[in-house]
């Protein structure tokens, strides 16, 4: 989502290591999304965002890694912003977390399936990038949402985060059911990774941990939580359906 303040992409590489074999280039790593992807909520964001935990943990040593996460990017934003820049570094893997922005933003189900269609299948570059692509986590124990308080006229939370209104909570729950519906399909049908973290904040709170992943904005990831969607990617890109 969108933040008061205005953080931008950064580019990162890995320090000295072990010459690395077999020779040839180096994989490149591309990071599109929002603010979570720039590392809002982390102690040290250029250190604990969850694409470089992601980058330090799941991949070569050889690799490089460019993140172009935008604060409030929507999927329609990320098309315009991150894709082009993303294709001039011809990845050979990319991650995409897009969603809750489009969410609060109030676009369809059916438009943001056929926006996100759209990026993840340019991203793929006729199968020579791997695309791993988050869908929504549950977001209704949120302190954010917790605290909502529905105003009547409309039906939207009396409070903002970035000047954008929030879902009452039942229709959110609704949404994040219907988003995470198209980026399945989205998923299958453009033989994308899926990164179900959905099913890892599930998990979380049922196990009790689900709180220690909150950021104190009480919406998003704190350094814990951002190990954690790291953490989900890295399995789903150990893991990945047959083919993909």
């Amino acid at each position: 989502m969108a933040v008061a303040a205005a953080l931008g992409g950064c580019a990162a590489h890995r320090p000295a290591g072990p010459a690395v074999s077999p020779a040839g280039a180096p994989l490149r790593y591309v990071a599109v999304g929002a603010s979570e992807t720039v590392g809002v909520g982390a102690d040290e964001p250029l250190r604990d965002a969850w694409p470089q935990v992601f980058f330090r943990r799941a991949l070569p040593r050889a690799a490089t890694f460019v993140n172009l996460g935008v604060p409030g990017a929507t999927v329609a934003d990320a098309l315009t912003r991150q894709v082009p820049a993303a294709l001039d570094l011809q990845p050979d893997v990319v991650t995409v977390w897009l969603n809750v922005n489009d969410l609060i933003a109030g676009v369809t189900p059916t438009d943001f399936e056929a926006q996100l269609g759209d990026l993840v299948h340019r991203l793929r570059r006729n199968g020579a990038t791997r695309v791993l692509v988050a869908n929504t986590p549950n977001l209704d124990r949120l302190p954010a949402y917790i605290r909502c308080r529905t105003d009547p006229q409309d039906g939207l939370c009396q409070q903002t985060v970035a000047g954008r209104r929030l879902p009452e909570p039942a229709a959110l729950g609704r949404a994040v059911d219907g988003y995470n519906a198209a980026i399945g399909r989205v998923a299958n049908r453009e033989r994308a990774i899926l990164v179900d973290l959905h099913a890892a904040e599930a998990r979380a709170r049922a196990d009790g941990t689900e709180p220690s992943l909150v950021a104190a904005d009480g919406f998003h990831p704190s350094t814990a939580g951002h190990g954690a969607v790291a953490a989900t990617f890295a399995a789903a890109l150990a893991n990945p359906p047959a083919g993909r």
